[in-house]
């Protein structure tokens, strides 16, 4: 290139606009826009996804709670087999307590309660069918520290008071760790607790299978409850491990009836719609809080069944 075409090319250049000649090349960004598009999409999904996770949550919690109903159910069967009846429900006199064979008794009461119904106060023998698995899901370190010839309130049984079984517990229970979140079933209405009851576990009685008319496969033994103000925990045998069919699935009573000691109250749960039961034969299952009353009771009431018969024949 010449001088003259030299000076042709620089007069052409300085001739063009500014924003021309400096123009810079194109850089890849993003708006502001997409941004809060970006955010407000992970938002929905977070809070989509934040449900899903709670309730994957509460079915894992739930079949750990199932898994111990299980385990409660082998402990229970291999007491019966080894023992030839079921646990009684609580006992109100050491004379007649038989968790067994070698548990040492005075033969001299303990409480006033030996003919009366049981109070849900600390007060009386109260031992009850907890302890008698304790062997079973290996606690026997905690059942053989259990002074079975004095009150489960008294001096000598605080510190087994004060201790947590896991296998009682069930995981979305928030209630004291020291509350059983299960409870056997003394009776098909709402009732106190007493020698005369219906159900599989009550007061001073050892039911054996063939006591069980309509059969252990259709009689609920244990179910989950949930923990009224006051419960006595795992080793009081009142209404903090014994409950009936006496009232609605996941209902809670009402302050006044709290505060009469003989009130039991239902079974109920943190789960949602229901709470599940174990029956007599072993099986597990969840019953919906909205089941036919009548129904719920007729799976409580061990001999329901000879009682239809027997009205049955008399109506003849």
């Amino acid at each position: 290139m010449n001088a003259a075409s030299h000076r042709r090319l620089v007069r052409f250049e300085t001739s063009l606009p500014w924003n021309r000649r400096q123009r810079p090349l194109p850089r890849p960004g993003v708006s502001l826009v997409e941004v809060m598009v970006v955010v407000l999409i992970v938002l929905i999904l977070l809070s989509l996804s934040i449900p899903f996770v709670r309730n994957m949550r509460e079915l894992t919690r739930r079949s750990n709670c199932d898994q111990n109903l299980v385990r409660l159910s082998l402990a229970m069967q291999a007491y019966s087999t080894d023992q030839a009846h079921l646990p009684t429900g609580t006992a109100s006199f050491n004379a007649t307590f038989r968790f067994w064979p070698e548990v040492p008794s005075t033969g001299e009461p303990v409480a006033a309660d030996a003919e009366l119904a049981i109070a849900s106060a600390p007060e009386g023998y109260h031992h009850n069918w907890v302890p008698a698995l304790l062997p079973y899901v290996d606690q026997t370190g905690l059942f053989q520290s259990i002074d079975f010839t004095s009150s489960v309130y008294s001096d000598s049984n605080r510190l087994i008071r004060e201790t947590m079984v896991p296998v009682f517990r069930c995981p979305s229970d928030d209630s004291a760790p020291t509350n059983s979140s299960y409870a056997g079933l003394h009776h098909s209405v709402a009732s106190p607790i007493g020698t005369s009851n219906d159900g599989l576990l009550f007061l001073n009685a050892w039911v054996r299978s063939e006591e069980v008319p309509d059969g252990m496969s259709a009689t609920i033994l244990l179910g989950e409850k949930l923990s009224f103000p006051g419960d006595l925990g795992w080793l009081s045998g009142t209404r903090a491990t014994l409950r009936n069919s006496g009232h609605p699935i996941n209902s809670f009573p009402q302050e006044e009836q709290l505060s009469d000691l003989s009130f039991v109250g239902g079974l109920g749960s943190r789960h949602f719609g229901g709470a599940s039961v174990l029956k007599g034969d072993g099986a597990v299952t969840f019953l919906s809080e909205t089941v036919d009353q009548p129904l719920f009771q007729s799976m409580v009431n061990r001999n329901d069944r000879a009682d239809a018969e027997s009205n049955a024949a008399d109506a003849e």
